[in-house]
């Protein structure tokens, strides 16, 4: 649907007495005028004008051909309405706006009582039920001016935002004469990689007005989803798609936007979304994916591209020189109404620009201007300075060394953080709310989960965030009683145990995959025991990511007292070289060219199995290549003297083993 403000101007007929009009405009009154792909909403007439919301499907009609539906929708018998004409150009509107001017409106009711529209109506009228308040799907509208914008001006307005080559790339093709200059459905998507919101919506509004100027869209407006929801979401999105033939919705991945990204599933979910979203909709809806950084969105890209041959064009932002980056920077702050004064304009000398660097200096002019502008007694306060974590002990370098895991470490970084704030607040004399720190890994064998736990545990540790570095790992049958009443005292024996350190549940899905009430009575006295001991012990479960999830829907309690959700994800083979590289020096071993080739190979195929085992198959390997040299070079020197760099080098040779056979390419079987 497409939503219009208008103004017409209308005559009655010569046979229209008072009786008769008053009979008409009661019932174009009480609710709407036309059918289901077709509407006029009346808000406010007089004696010869019309002020009304103008509504209809795009994939029926234009405006020019709904002109005449107006006048024969009004007046069907031609007995009261003689003419009817747009007094002034059709506005176009967002939906938001039309169901607020709808609202606005007073309607006559039984008795001649006047009432005005509630929410739920007007959402109803305009097709619109995704804007009702039990949805919690997340998203702004904007509606762009109606105006031509010509090729050479595109690249102007470009070059204003720092658009990158990829951009121009996409103008050519979007002006190109090969194209049809007609409305016949969409034949890519677009995904936009941007340091922010703000600059996102940049390219998204010059993007939408070259689109529109050439017939690819037959709307204006945007739909900027920023939240896709978690209540009903399906059925909202799917309404807004259906709401947005022929025009433009866009959905921004932010990894701030996953809500249960700590519990389970977090970013597949929001793959999947997107995934679902895009497979139905694309044909008839142009989308934009705006990535702000994460990994869901580009994972979702790659589905769609393979599995449904959707197309995209990819578009990242650019740079600028000196000139360009202060005027965008302008732009910005023009464009988002923040006022400021000639010293609040600060941005470092730079003969180049990033995007980056516009946005950094937006948000520092914006947050200055509150401070010194609007708030000026806070002008002169010093910033309170809070000493960064540092690499204090040989856990944490251990497991900065540690391929991979950025999550785990940000993790850390963040809870050492929160307790040097926290004593520091002690010292001020301010109170100190006890933060949760319970977490669950979830992750395939071998993706290093015991071992990250096992450093964690030193690591807070060295940093007073517990009191003892003690790590106690349980399972199944330490937790659940072979008779009543022995589980629950087994589950607190175990937290007894772990008292001022970490207990590390290892397969805790487990607890649920047998038959059995044990099962059940452990998981409910594990929720009890981790809100008693919620100051002295931490809980971290571990396990399949998909088991995982079972697990913690058992109980309710459970997901609300896990603070952090970390996914340890299989490691790719460039990520297994480099743990064969650590392991192989810590061992005081190193490849030479040709086995970390052969290597790079055998990686190559096990990544293509699921569960192949991670950092325990390069352990395995790399432990069978060191007992295999061994042999070799026995068998090649006897007793004769070995060179030192000879005996600490580990061939191609050494690497034909058994463990490296278990993933080998299969072999294509030639014949009839």
């Amino acid at each position: 649907m497409i939503y219009y403000k208008i103004k017409c101007k209308y005559t009655v007929t010569e046979e229209a007495d008072e009786a008769k009009l008053m009979r008409f405009w009661r019932k174009a009154d009480s609710s709407y005028v036309g059918g289901q792909i077709f509407r006029v909403i009346i808000l406010d007439r007089d004696e010869t004008t019309i002020d009304a919301i103008l509504m209809f499907s795009v994939s029926d009609y234009s405006l020019s051909s709904i002109k005449k539906r107006v006048i024969s929708e009004f007046d069907e018998s031609g007995e009261t309405i003689k003419s009817i004409n747009f007094s002034k150009t059709p506005e176009e509107i967002t939906v938001t706006e039309a169901i607020s001017l709808i609202r606005c409106r007073t309607i006559d009711g039984a008795g001649g009582n006047a009432y005005r529209c509630s929410k739920r109506v007007a959402t109803r009228w305009c097709n619109a039920e995704y804007l009702n308040d039990n949805f919690d799907l997340k998203f702004d509208e904007f509606v762009l001016p109606h105006k031509q914008l010509s090729f050479s001006k595109a690249k102007d307005e470009a070059r204003g935002i720092l658009a990158d080559e990829s951009f121009y790339e996409e103008l050519e093709r979007i002006y190109s004469p090969l194209n049809k200059r007609k409305f016949c459905g969409n034949p890519v998507n677009y995904l936009i990689n941007a340091a922010s919101r703000e600059t996102a919506k940049n390219l998204v509004k010059l993007l939408t007005k070259a689109l529109y100027s050439n017939k690819r869209l037959l709307s204006t407006r945007v739909a900027y989803v920023t939240e896709l929801g978690d209540v009903s979401y399906d059925k909202a999105i799917k309404n807004l798609c259906e709401n947005s033939y022929a025009s433009l919705v866009v959905i921004e991945c932010s990894d701030s936007n996953i809500k249960d990204d700590r519990f389970a599933r977090g970013h597949e979910r929001l793959s999947e979304d997107i995934y679902d979203i895009l497979k139905e909709y694309s044909l008839q809806t142009a989308f934009i994916l705006v990535d702000l950084g994460s990994k869901a969105c580009k994972q979702a890209v790659g589905e769609l591209i393979v599995k449904e041959d959707i197309s995209f064009i990819e578009i990242s932002e650019g740079k600028g020189d000196n000139s360009t980056g202060k005027k965008y920077l302008k732009t910005l702050l023009k464009e988002n109404k923040v006022r400021y004064v000639k010293e609040d304009f600060v941005i470092p000398e730079q003969e180049v620009y990033s995007v980056n660097d516009i946005v950094t200096a937006y948000r520092n002019i914006k947050k200055n201007r509150i401070r010194n502008s609007l708030y000026k007694s806070y002008k002169e306060i010093k910033p309170l300075k809070i000493d960064a974590p540092v690499a204090v002990s040989n856990s944490y370098e251990k497991l900065q060394s540690m391929v991979g895991l950025t999550e785990i470490k940000s993790i850390i970084d963040q809870i050492v953080s929160s307790q040097k704030i926290n004593k520091l607040r002690v010292e001020m004399g301010l109170d100190v709310t006890g933060i949760s720190k319970h977490m669950i890994f979830t992750g395939n064998p071998g993706s290093a989960k015991t071992t990250v736990a096992r450093l964690l545990t030193s690591i807070l540790y060295e940093e007073k965030v517990i009191d003892r570095n003690r790590f106690v790992e349980c399972g199944r049958q330490d937790l659940v009683g072979r008779y009543v009443g022995w589980t629950a005292k087994q589950v607190e024996e175990q937290f007894r145990k772990a008292m001022g350190g970490i207990l590390f549940i290892d397969e805790a899905y487990s607890l649920v995959e047998r038959e059995g009430l044990y099962g059940d009575e452990a998981i409910n006295t594990i929720v009890q025991m981790m809100e008693n001991y919620r100051e002295e012990v931490i809980v971290i479960f571990a396990g399949y990511p998909d088991k995982m999830e079972r697990f913690l829907e058992k109980n309710e309690g459970l997901r609300s007292r896990i603070a952090f959700h970390i996914d340890f994800p299989d490691y790719n083979a460039d990520e297994l070289c480099d743990i064969l590289k650590l392991m192989s020096k810590n061992k005081g071993f190193s490849l030479d060219s040709e086995a970390e080739e052969k290597c790079r190979r055998i990686f190559d195929e096990a990544c293509k199995n699921a569960e192949f085992g991670n950092g325990r198959f390069v352990r395995n390997l790399l432990e069978q290549a060191i007992i295999k040299q061994s042999s070799r070079l026995v068998n090649e020197y006897g007793n004769s003297k070995i060179d030192k760099s000879i005996v600490s080098t580990l061939s191609a040779d050494d690497f034909d083993i058994n463990a490296a056979k278990v993933y080998k390419p299969e072999k294509i079987a030639i014949g009839f």
